[in-house]
């Protein structure tokens, strides 16, 4: 196939200065390129991270790529999906005319991020009955309501899969509620053991910040606090951004939602997957 049938892909994240951040980057670009077989690079939307978008579309520009598939590689639809990396790609297209860049979606709540939360999730926390066990999801924070709605969804849907009846989210910064509101109330109110799961998919400093409080909190309630880490480079993330990939140049065929019951197997409701949604189904 030639290049026009194969756009490369720019994925867009927030920055890092964590190191092991930007390693997690390079293989989860190299998972990618082995993927989609087409040139994968990234962008990095804060100051102290480099490469920015204009850099690196220039560079590909140079290379001789004419057409490209640009991604925010971010979980959730807030003020930099909506207005900062569509502005930088408008003004990439201004920049460089002779590259057609074709712009996506956030992975939101794509199931294949469910698939792998849960098995972060599960691995730490596989025992059934978990009525003395909360789950918290946690979040860096925007002053977006729809994306922190979206959080609550997710927490809320990752808990229906995991056999919790317990369930609490939470955001490092910008809005609330706290992890430390969040863990000193659950204490209180008699829970034993917390696993924490950040919805995030390169190391940064969500975990670091929510790691820190969550520790102070457990020494002051006794509370047993377990982490089961973030998305990371895996091939579910990739899956997922290979799906918004694809969409862009085919089109979103789908059910009119992501997590809709009868495209993803839900406990206790695996029947349902790709039957007649009209009616549902009987027994």
């Amino acid at each position: 196939m030639t290049m026009d049938q194969n756009p490369a892909l720019l994925l867009v994240a927030h920055g890092t200065r964590n190191p092991e951040g930007t390693e997690e980057m390079n293989l989860f670009t190299s998972l990618l390129r082995d993927r989609l077989d087409v040139p994968v690079t990234h962008a990095w939307l804060e100051d102290f991270a480099q490469p920015d978008v204009g850099a690196t579309v220039g560079a590909l520009a140079a290379a001789g790529v004419r057409r490209l598939v640009s991604l925010p590689l971010l979980t959730l639809g807030a003020g930099h999906a909506k207005t900062d990396i569509p502005t930088l790609v408008a003004e990439a297209r201004l920049s460089y005319p002779t590259v057609e860049i074709l712009h996506g979606r956030v992975l939101g709540l794509h199931p294949s991020l469910f698939a792998l939360a849960h098995r972060r999730v599960t691995s730490v926390s596989p025992g059934e009955g978990k009525r003395d066990e909360v789950l918290v999801v946690a979040a860096s924070g925007s002053s977006d309501p729809d994306a922190n709605g979206d959080l609550a969804k997710a927490a809320r849907f990752l808990a229906e899969g995991t056999g919790y009846v317990w369930v609490e989210h939470c955001f490092a910064g910008v809005t609330w509620p706290s992890i430390d509101q969040v863990l000193r109330r659950v204490a209180a109110a008699g829970a034993r053991r917390t696993v924490i799961f950040s919805w995030s998919l390169l190391a940064g400093l969500l975990e670091r910040r929510v790691a820190e409080r969550a520790a102070r909190v457990a020494v002051q309630t006794g509370l047993e606090i377990v982490d089961a880490g973030r998305f990371g480079p895996d091939p579910l993330l990739v899956d997922a951004v290979a799906d918004r990939y694809r969409e862009v140049l085919h089109g979103d065929i789908r059910a009119n939602c992501d997590l809709c019951c009868y495209r993803v197997p839900l406990p206790g409701l695996e029947r349902r997957v790709a039957a007649p949604s009209g009616g549902g189904i009987r027994p």
